[in-house]
């Protein structure tokens, strides 16, 4: 029914290890399990380096772990918008999905919910589902957000899902993995990059607020510090701290009536 490609990079080594002792299982039969629990296949998604020990460490944890897909791109934060167009195209190539998500690996997800959420009946195929956003284009070199290309954009951004994780309907990325590399504006960071394009494409823009919750609640799928990190702050914590509080981890799938 879903894939979830976790973004990951070779610096975040400690970030998988909290992930693996969490939500996500660290080993094979447990991920097998969980997507017949949920109809979701979860994989870490990760460029190459020419840094040769990097890639020998990545390689080794490839055969321990086989949770990776593996992208012939450069992985370079600045290429990030790069790195998500390979991701949808691979994707799109190795699962028959009804949804694509993008999740980063600095996240508390609940997989159960998220897998509800996909499964909702809806009208539209062409679905841009996350946590929606509008707010002031950064111009000032000197500032993380800052884009180039801001003298395109105006003042304002357009609106657009947070980059910590969004989903695509198939029919969306079936649209995106046509595109040559070159052939559509990329801006420099990625979560516009991709709001603009859906922006071009007769998409529904389906805002969910449960996907940028700052605690654990009982409706909660996607956990992170909304507005001061994108994403937890110290994840490597964060994500085993919060795994131990019930409310985060061992909450019903649904909502409990009134």
């Amino acid at each position: 029914m879903g894939f979830v490609g976790i973004q990951t990079g070779f610096g975040s080594a400690g970030r998988r290890r909290s992930l693996r002792k969490t939500w996500m299982p660290s080993d094979r039969q447990g991920l097998q399990r969980l997507e017949e629990a949920t109809g979701l296949a979860f994989r870490f998604i990760i460029g190459r380096t020419s840094d040769k020990s990097k890639m020998l460490e990545l390689k080794k944890e490839v055969a321990e772990y086989d949770d990776f897909i593996l992208l012939d791109i450069e992985e370079e934060y600045s290429k990030l918008p790069h790195k998500t167009l390979a991701f949808f195209k691979a994707a799109y190539a190795l699962f028959d999905s009804e949804f694509y998500v993008k999740a980063d690996d600095d996240i508390y997800l609940r997989p159960d919910r998220l897998s509800l959420l996909l499964a909702k009946e809806r009208t539209h195929s062409q679905t841009y589902l996350g946590c929606m956003k509008k707010g002031p284009v950064f111009t000032d070199p000197k500032l993380k957000w800052y884009e180039p290309l801001g003298y395109m954009l105006g003042k304002e951004y357009f609106l657009h899902a947070y980059g910590p994780i969004y989903a695509l309907s198939a029919d969306v990325v079936a649209s995106l993995v046509t595109l040559r590399n070159n052939s559509f504006r990329l801006f420099s960071n990625e979560d516009v990059t991709i709001g603009a394009w859906m922006l071009a494409m007769n998409v529904n823009h389906e805002n969910n607020k449960q996907l940028c919750e700052p605690e654990c609640s009982p409706s909660s799928i996607a956990v992170w510090d909304i507005p001061k990190c994108s994403g937890l702050c110290n994840p490597e914590t964060k994500l085993l701290e919060l795994h131990q509080k019930d409310i985060c981890s061992k909450s019903p799938t649904l909502e409990p009536d009134d």
